[in-house]
């Protein structure tokens, strides 16, 4: 369950706007360290289970975590530079 509130959390901030938020960014990483930390929780949980059906859910489930860390990584790289770079532009203009 929380597997899939993270991926529907994190398709929030990152579905396409018509411009760049810096705003997403902070979330976002919280996100990707949110779906790290449940894959762990995720392969903890396959150990102790043996039955097919939990092994499948679990699987399911560390897919889900997977693809959201993969997503949110991707998207915080792809706009880290740009965002920091119109951060130091603007620097300037609130010293004044």
């Amino acid at each position: 369950m929380l597997t899939l509130a993270a991926a529907g959390a994190s398709w929030w901030y990152v579905r396409p706007g018509p411009e760049i938020d810096c705003n997403r960014l902070p979330p976002l990483t919280v996100l990707a360290t949110l779906a790290a930390f449940l894959m762990a929780i995720i392969f903890r949980q396959m150990a102790r289970h043996t039955a097919r059906s939990h092994l499948w859910s679990l699987a399911v489930c560390l897919v889900i975590a997977a693809a959201t860390l993969f997503t949110d990584f991707r998207y915080v790289r792809r706009y880290r530079n740009i965002c920091d770079s119109l951060q130091q532009q603007l620097q300037p203009l609130k010293r004044q």
